[in-house]
């Protein structure tokens, strides 16, 4: 089964089948390029799922290599630069941990943790969080998940660190409410954060696994 970018016309998702079948697939950028190979067993990821980059020349290479089993991640998952340099790891057990996405801040430059999420039994379960790039620890979007639901309080900020106009945002199992209505569910719900003042700042004391990805990067 194929199908096709577009604007270009070309391959985006071709799927690869044994007897009938589907084994796994691939996603390919509007360029051509091989973007993502996911592997699937009994339609579940299982297997290696693989990110793809290319040098200037077509020259492709893994930059991405996160272990699945029966659907879930798996194992210590291997993030490399373009130029083959191991930048990062993060380990989950059968779908839980934090997920760590690094980024080189230019090219041969700083690696920094631009992403960290936590995921329990695959879903997203918990803080997420995006980064500023100067290596403050500082984030400019925070997010709160409850098994794949938005549940929590929606931050984020400019590059001056001040909130954007229209947040914080509320939300209760993917609805958006009022403050005043979530400041009276978060009063019976513990599993939504309680709202506090000094979190409209950006700065954030992290758990172990993240504030540890931060120091190294």
């Amino acid at each position: 089964m194929l199908s096709w970018h577009i604007a270009t016309r070309s391959k985006e998702r071709a799927e690869y089948t044994l007897n009938g079948e589907v084994m796994g697939y691939r996603y390919f950028r509007d360029d051509g390029m091989l973007g993502t190979e996911t592997p699937l067993r009994n339609g579940l990821t299982h297997g290696n799922l693989y990110y793809f980059d290319n040098e200037p020349g077509g020259i492709l290479k893994v930059t991405f290599a996160w272990p699945h089993r029966k659907g879930l991640p798996h194992g210590t998952a291997r993030q490399w630069s373009i130029d083959g340099k191991l930048i990062g790891t993060f380990t989950m057990k059968h779908g839980t941990g934090w997920d760590l996405w690094r980024i080189q801040v230019h090219e041969k430059g700083s690696i920094r943790v631009s992403e960290a999420r936590y995921l329990w039994n695959g879903k997203l379960h918990g803080f997420e969080w995006w980064f500023n790039f100067d290596g403050d620890g500082t984030i400019y979007s925070e997010n709160h998940f409850w098994e794949n639901l938005q549940h929590g309080i929606e931050r984020q900020w400019n590059n001056q660190g001040k909130l954007k106009r229209g947040y914080p945002r509320y939300w209760i199992n993917n609805q958006q409410v009022t403050k005043r209505q979530y400041l009276r569910a978060s009063a019976k719900d513990l599993n939504l954060p309680p709202f506090k003042q000094t979190d409209n700042m950006p700065a954030r004391v992290f758990p172990p696994e993240v504030a540890s990805a931060l120091k190294v990067s």
